[in-house]
């Protein structure tokens, strides 16, 4: 028997640019593998810890805009993902900041 572990591994950008072209348009993580996508929150802050936008599907990213209407200004935002991962159901919380730059 051959026993394969699902290890969560992922990545958070440190940056995005929401100006319409065709790169970095996004700010959302990167998962490849080891978690539950049906038990995932993203949310973003600004630096008074105001929510910017909150997300529970993994492949729905923030485009830089507050309530979907307006681009937020240049800056840096706070970052927390809480994820469950798949083996073991333990619930992993991370933080981290993103820089938008127009």
């Amino acid at each position: 028997n051959i026993k394969i572990l699902d290890h969560v591994i992922y990545f958070v950008p440190n940056a995005f640019t929401p100006d319409g072209d065709q790169y970095n348009n996004i700010f959302q993580p990167v998962f490849t593998a080891g978690f539950d996508p049906y038990d995932f929150h993203l949310s973003i802050y600004n630096r008074w810890g105001e929510v910017m936008f909150e997300s529970y599907n993994a492949s729905i990213g923030w485009n830089g805009t507050y309530n979907n209407m307006e681009l937020v200004q240049d800056g840096v935002y706070v970052w927390k993902i809480e994820f469950k991962e798949r083996m073991t159901g333990k619930v992993i919380e991370d933080y981290g900041h993103v820089t938008l730059l127009k």
